[in-house]
């Protein structure tokens, strides 16, 4: 196991790590591309109204939304409650950083660390994000004009809140992120496909 740690890729794995770090630059170095989009419809806003988290803030029609969530007991939404975002943009170059380096480097070791805690930090993003909803739909303020059920807004798809109709999806940074994610497991598959053809050829 140590000597496969400490071990190097071949061409194309090393390719498609250098490949991953590329993938990850218009998130890290330009945080313009949104990361999640919740987009919500009803009568009176048949245009709809749209609310775009981004790596660094929040954008969209945020006082529409804030005066609607006032009648509904919603606490406001503002840039400032999300402590994320203090520390999301580094987190972003560290792992675009390791990735770049274990292409350069040609590591194993170093490419599976930096994929492992690339892992971890979305499964805990995703979960942060979860109970981020859930706390605004939860956490409702009993003297509100209207009164609604507790209720959670959607992680991913479409629910129907009240006369709302929300519709939530991954913005085009996340896919960007997935996508750097996913030549994890495929270097891996490669790197392995190669061993068992170099194994037969020498059988």
């Amino acid at each position: 196991m140590a000597r496969y740690l400490t071990g190097t890729f071949g061409s194309i794995e090393r390719r498609l790590i250098l490949l991953a770090a590329l993938v990850l630059l218009p998130v890290f170095f330009l945080p313009v591309l949104p990361i999640w989009q919740m987009k919500m419809w009803a009568p009176q806003y048949r245009e709809g109204l749209t609310l775009t988290i981004f790596s660094n803030t929040i954008a969209g029609d945020i006082d529409k939304i804030n005066t609607l969530n006032h009648y509904v007991g919603m606490h406001k939404i503002t840039a400032d409650d999300f402590k994320e975002f203090r520390y999301l943009p580094q987190a972003l170059t560290l792992f675009g950083v390791l990735a770049l380096l274990a292409g350069l480097v040609n590591r194993r070791w170093l490419a599976i660390v930096g994929w492992l805690v690339f892992t971890g930090f979305a499964i805990y993003m995703f979960t942060d994000y979860a109970r981020w909803l859930w706390h605004y739909g939860h956490d409702l303020d009993p003297r509100a004009a209207i009164k609604l059920q507790a209720f959670t807004p959607p992680l991913i798809g479409f629910q129907k809140m009240a006369n709302f109709k929300v519709l939530s999806i991954p913005g085009a940074g996340t896919l960007l992120l997935g996508v750097a994610w996913l030549f994890g497991p495929l270097v891996l598959y490669l790197e392995r496909r190669a061993r068992r053809r170099d194994t037969g050829q020498a059988g």
